[in-house]
C-alpha cells in the first residue's frame, strides 16, 4: 500500500508539503497541489482520517473552534478547553484545536477534509459567523455558549440572563438602588460576547424594572491605576453605588478591594462586592460573593450532547439547553 513517502517521491515534493495539500492546513500553490493530487491519486494514497471517513467510519476526532481574542482570558480559556478535552477522552476522543481569529473559515476547510467526526465551537458571539457556516456542513455543531444564530448548531450553555435577572432581584432585596457593573475591556462588549452581554443587559433591564439605577463601566485595564480611575469617575457620576458587580477577574477584584479600603470604604458594611461570569476566584486573599461560570457542567454536557447526536440519538437541530447558575455567598454582599 502507498504511503505518504511515495506520493511526495512521485510528484517531487516534501513530505511535510503532501501533508499540508491533504490538510488544508497551509496553503500551496495550485500547480503543486495537482501534482500532489494526481500522485496520490494515480497511488491510490489516501490519509487515514480521510479513508476512515469515505468508509463510514468515525475518526474519533472532534474539531474544537475558539478564536483567540486579545481579550481572552486565558486562565478561564484554558480551564474550558481542558474540560472539553477530558470529558472527549471519556468517550475515545481526541480534540482538534482551530485557533484562528476567522473560525468560520477554518470550519469549512477541517469539515471539507473528513478529519473530524464533529465541530465544537467556544467564546461564542451573540450573532456568531460560525452558527451560519454550520448550516452549510454535513457535520454536527455543538457550541458552549448560546448564540442569537443558534438554528443550525446545538447550544449549551449557563443561564447568564436568569443570573442578571437573579443578581438584581437579590440586590433589591437587599435595599441596593444604585449598581456599578464593571466589565471586562469594552472591545469584549463591541464584539457582542454571549455571556457577557446577556448578563450586563438583563442585569441592567431588570434593575430598570425594579427601580434600580444600574451603572456599567467597561474596564480600560485591571491595574491599581486603571481600578482607581473607574471608581472616581463612577462615583462622581453616581455617589449612592452601595453594589459593585464585577465581570472581571482575580487581579482586577483584589485591586477593587483595597482601592474601597484606601477610600475608608468596608466591604459590605459601606459596599457590597459580588463577582458574576468568573471563575476561580475562590482562593483569592479576600474571598468573594460569586455566580461563576461553570465549565465542567456547561463543557461536559456539550461533549454528551455531541456524542448523543453522532449515535443518532437525536436529530433536533437548534436545540438549546441552558443549565441554572448557582449563587456562592462568601461574606461581601450585604443589606444597605
Amino acid at each position: 500500500m502507498a504511503g505518504i513517502k511515495d506520493v511526495a517521491a512521485l510528484a517531487g515534493v516534501s513530505i511535510s508539503t503532501v501533508s499540508y495539500v491533504m490538510s488544508g492546513k497551509r496553503s500551496i500553490g495550485e500547480a503543486t497541489k495537482k501534482r500532489v493530487l494526481e500522485a496520490a491519486r494515480q497511488l491510490g494514497y489516501m490519509p487515514n482520517a480521510q479513508a476512515r471517513f469515505l468508509r463510514g467510519e468515525p475518526t474519533k476526532v472532534l474539531a474544537l473552534s475558539s478564536p483567540l481574542h486579545e481579550y481572552t482570558d486565558y486562565s478561564n480559556y484554558a480551564v474550558f478547553f481542558f474540560s472539553l478535552a477530558m470529558r472527549a477522552k471519556r468517550y475515545g476522543y481526541d480534540i482538534l484545536l482551530l485557533m484562528h481569529e476567522y473560525g468560520d473559515q477554518e470550519l469549512t476547510r477541517v469539515a471539507s477534509s473528513g478529519m473530524v467526526d464533529g465541530i465544537l465551537l467556544l467564546d461564542v458571539a451573540m450573532c456568531d459567523a460560525r452558527a451560519d457556516v454550520a448550516k452549510t456542513l454535513n457535520l454536527p455543531v455543538v457550541a458552549v455558549g448560546y448564540p442569537s444564530n443558534s438554528d443550525g448548531i446545538y447550544s449549551v450553555d449557563l443561564d447568564f440572563e436568569r443570573m442578571g435577572r437573579e443578581a438584581m432581584e437579590r440586590a433589591y432585596a437587599l435595599g441596593h438602588r444604585h449598581v456599578l457593573i464593571v466589565g471586562t475591556e469594552g472591545t469584549a462588549y463591541d464584539d457582542g460576547s454571549n455571556y457577557l452581554v446577556r448578563f450586563r443587559d438583563t442585569a441592567t433591564k431588570k434593575g430598570d424594572d425594579l427601580g434600580v439605577s444600574v451603572l456599567f463601566k467597561p474596564s480600560t485595564g485591571y491595574s491599581r491605576d486603571d481600578v482607581n480611575l473607574m471608581l472616581d469617575e463612577a462615583l462622581s457620576e453616581e455617589p449612592g453605588i452601595s453594589l459593585i458587580i464585577c465581570q472581571t477577574n482575580a487581579v482586577h477584584i483584589t485591586n477593587l478591594l483595597a482601592a474601597l479600603q484606601a477610600r475608608g470604604l468596608k466591604v459590605p458594611e459601606d459596599v457590597s462586592v459580588l463577582a458574576a461570569c468568573t471563575y476561580g476566584l475562590g482562593s483569592l486573599p479576600r474571598r468573594v460573593d460569586e455566580m461563576p461560570m461553570m465549565p465542567k457542567e456547561t463543557c461536559s454536557r456539550a461533549v454528551d450532547l455531541m456524542m448523543e447526536v453522532l449515535q443518532s440519538k437525536r436529530n433536533d437541530v437548534g436545540h438549546v439547553e441552558l443549565l441554572p447558575s448557582r449563587y456562592q455567598a462568601r461574606g461581601t454582599v450585604a443589606a444597605h
